[in-house]
């Protein structure tokens, strides 16, 4: 492991990480250890690392933009595409709504997501995959875009990667429920 993903292990280790209780997951699982990662992707160290090191992991792929969903993806996208200004790729980022906008745009794709473009989704924290799977269905039905990789910073190891497979997406991990419950 590098010494950025060492560090960002750290913070998450730090700020972000819980055991010891019954925790009920988004995919409606409960678990006996929980990541919350908002005070992780909140702080300036965190944020930066998660950042270089996801834009590093897609370096060389053919992206367009950068989106997840609301909420736990939204300041890892900002990250994400304030860290690829001045690159020779720039990612511009969206958000996806749980749900459809009911006023304005009635949109559930907000921000800057290229029509027909080749889409990176980011996810703080993958057990099923399902949360990042809404946000492809979305950029898939109000974009036409297409969703070739997802990354996750840190992955429960619950069926997350196998079930992307399936859809023919490739899943990255910075890191894994491993880094931390050994």
């Amino acid at each position: 492991m590098d010494d950025r993903k060492k560090q960002l292990r750290d913070i998450i280790a730090a700020k972000s990480f819980s055991k010891g209780g019954d925790f009920k997951l988004a995919s409606g699982q409960s678990s006996g250890f929980y990541f919350d990662m908002k005070p992780t992707v909140m702080d300036p160290e965190g944020a930066r690392l998660a950042a270089e090191l996801i834009l590093e992991a897609v370096a060389g792929e053919d992206l367009d933009c950068v989106g997840g969903m609301a909420v736990g993806a939204v300041p890892i996208v900002a990250a994400v595409a304030m860290a690829s200004s001045g690159t020779d790729r720039p990612l511009p980022g969206f958000l996806v709504r749980k749900e459809i906008k009911e006023r304005g745009t009635e949109k559930q794709v907000e921000g800057n997501m290229l029509e027909g473009g080749k889409v990176l989704i980011v996810e703080d924290v993958t057990t099923t995959g399902g949360s990042s799977m809404q946000a492809i269905d979305a950029v898939q039905r109000e974009g036409n875009g297409t969703v070739p990789i997802v990354v996750t910073i840190v992955d429960r190891l619950q069926g997350a990667e196998d079930n992307f497979r399936e859809k023919g997406i490739r899943m990255i991990s910075l890191l894994t429920k491993d880094d931390f419950t050994d």
